[in-house]
């Protein structure tokens, strides 16, 4: 079996650039500037072969140009290309990737569930929190989530962005059940200041403690309810509702 690592490359003030190798050659998953990977490359000695995309906002784009012209490696995405559901893309000899259409964030957004276990997940799912829907097609956005929750729960999720804190932040102003958080707090906290990095996260986790996974529970429903004065009646309307907390919160 092909041994490899997972590693994230941090750029800018949140991003993650997530790079998986062998030792040898080198995949990477949105690629925010070049020169942080080149220099991991460089340092390794590793061959890129192929770039994924998992969509085309700057902050996941802004190397891709200059690492083709160092590198030529494939590249992988749903806005030159026309992927489908549960496609299969091989690279090398790595395991395969497997792609889920995950419209909401954008219309052309996709994850990759890479070795059925590890989801590198873009702007579609944070710890704690979902992307903002800048499509406005809120039921896309919800379907994509519910293919999510319906992977293995030992699912390893690769967000783009370090926003778990934050997201904590609001959770907890929303949700004050007493200590439902306080050990999974604890765990980003420690995370955070070992490594600097609260990712990945467990789908176990985000299913027990994301709220935006959590659409399904009466609990979740009245805290919503409560929040913004209006009447929750279904697991839809209630991810709407959240959503619009989440845009206002800071």
């Amino acid at each position: 079996m092909l041994n490899y690592q997972v590693i994230p490359l941090k750029s800018g003030q949140d991003n993650y650039i997530w790079l998986i190798h062998d030792e040898q050659n080198a995949i990477v998953i949105d690629p925010t500037e070049a020169k942080i990977v080149k220099a991991y490359l460089t340092k390794h000695t590793l061959n890129l072969q192929a770039i994924l995309l998992t969509h085309g906002h700057a902050d996941h784009i802004g190397g891709v140009k200059e690492l083709n012209l160092s590198y030529q490696p494939e590249i992988i995405d749903n806005f030159k290309q026309q992927l489908f559901e549960s496609q299969i893309i091989q690279i090398g000899t790595f395991p395969v990737f497997q792609v889920m259409l995950t419209p909401g964030h954008t219309a052309e957004h996709v994850v990759y569930l890479f070795d059925m276990k590890h989801l590198f997940c873009g702007d579609v799912l944070f710890s704690m929190g979902c992307g903002r829907v800048f499509t406005n097609d809120f039921d896309s956005a919800y379907a994509s989530l519910s293919k999510i929750k319906a992977l293995a729960t030992f699912t390893l999720c690769y967000p783009a962005h370090e926003y778990t804190a934050n997201n904590l932040r609001f959770t907890s102003a929303l949700d004050k059940t007493p200590d439902y958080y306080t050990q999974f707090a604890k765990f980003v906290v420690m995370k955070l200041s070992s490594l600097q990095n609260s990712l990945p996260t467990l789908l176990s986790d985000e299913l027990q403690y994301n709220l935006f996974l959590r659409c399904h529970d009466p609990l979740v429903w009245s805290l919503v309810a409560a929040a913004l004065d209006e009447i929750i009646d279904s697991e839809f309307n209630c991810f709407v509702a959240l959503r619009k907390l989440r845009n206002n919160f800071s």
